[in-house]
């Protein structure tokens, strides 16, 4: 009778690489894309005031372009008052006091058209939003 080595149970292998690249590209994907709505703000001249310093933008965050001349822009999107108001309603309505918005009006507009937009908000039932400021005084 011929009696043979036992044969050593083989470990399951579990090849980590796969995940690894995926996890790799759900990093690039995500660091490509908050960078993109950092893009869609204009570049805009604004009141150099100290404000509260703002850690991070939440996801329900709109951002109100102001120009000197009083043009009104969304994502870069040109819209008028009336517009903004509308919109800005449902989206009041829709997330309540979850709403964070940001009107960037440059330092050269006119408090009229601030006013005008300030009156449309409160029609829509926005009770609070913020002014930014570029941070340094001047």
């Amino acid at each position: 009778m011929k009696f043979g080595r036992p044969r050593l149970a083989t470990e399951a292998t579990f090849d980590l690489t796969p995940m690894i690249d995926v996890v790799l590209l759900l990093i690039i994907f995500f660091t490509l894309t908050s960078q993109f709505a950092k893009t869609q703000l204009e570049a805009l001249d604004l009141p150099k005031e100290k404000g509260v310093k703002v850690e991070g933008t939440q996801q329900s965050t709109i951002f109100i372009d102001m120009k000197a001349d009083g043009r009104i822009s969304v994502l870069g999107m040109p819209t008028d008052v009336s517009a903004v108001a509308k919109m800005v309603e449902g989206e009041a309505r829709r997330l309540g006091d979850s709403l964070d918005l940001v009107v960037r009006a440059e330092r050269a507009c006119p408090s009229q058209f601030l006013n005008k937009l300030a009156t449309a908000l409160a029609g829509a039932g926005v009770r609070n939003w913020k002014l930014a400021t570029s941070g340094g005084q001047s």
